[in-house]
């Protein structure tokens, strides 16, 4: 089992509507817009950070918003509403994350019948390029292949969708590899926050089924 470093990673979320939502429907874009500016119970998302652009009074619109610099985005689309974060290094981006993914699923407050998509990755670096490209080399079975990497599907205890697991070399860190999961979750959870805080836990049981392992997030870069 190979255990290595977190450089970087990233989480994206996107939540489907149990129904498309029209631009003037009971004031749920506005009010959406709103929540997600609140400092308190909000995203404390800036509101010179966000723009809608609308074509359309039915559904022909779309809200963006910036924040933690250009490195989180929100979107919301009549059919869904949309979350990422990258570029974060440490345990307490990851601290954050978790506490705006909470936020933003409190806000959004979707309906249960409803099923969301998760994607997230890392960058995780071995001592030297070497060790790396000797690691991947396990999974590769023709002398023609010039870049090893691996892509299965595992399910693990406690987590009731398949997990995509893909893994192969960074193209953004030195000696590294990319690693990328890709699952889904019903929109069932009576405490958000409880189990966004299982995420960390997912990717690496699924990790571990390729025998990658992670260490603890750095306090500090």
């Amino acid at each position: 089992m190979e255990i290595l470093p977190i450089e970087l990673f990233g989480v994206h979320i996107e939540v489907p509507f149990a129904k498309p939502v029209t631009y003037n429907a009971g004031g749920a874009l506005t009010a959406f817009a709103a929540r997600a500016c609140d400092p308190q119970n909000g995203l404390a998302i800036r509101p010179e950070h966000m723009l809608l652009k609308k074509w359309d009074d039915l559904f022909g619109y779309e809200l963006t918003a910036t924040f933690f610099g250009d490195n989180g985005q929100l979107t919301y689309t009549p059919e869904r509403a949309k979350i990422f974060v990258r570029n974060a290094r440490t345990a307490a981006d990851w601290n954050v994350i978790m506490q705006t993914l909470s936020r933003f699923f409190t806000m959004l407050d979707p309906s249960p019948q409803t099923i969301s998509n998760l994607s997230a990755h890392v960058h995780a670096r071995f001592p030297s390029l070497g060790e790396r490209d000797e690691w991947l080399n396990q999974f590769s079975h023709n002398a023609l292949t010039t870049k090893a990497g691996a892509l299965g599907y595992v399910r693990i205890f406690d987590w009731e969708k398949d997990i995509r697991v893909l893994i192969e070399p960074s193209n953004v860190v030195p000696d590294s590899l990319f690693v990328a999961w890709d699952t889904q979750f019903p929109n069932d959870e009576p405490d958000w926050e409880a189990f966004l805080g299982t995420l960390m836990q997912m990717m690496e049981n699924a990790a571990n089924m390729f025998e990658l392992g992670f260490e603890p997030l750095r306090e500090r870069v």
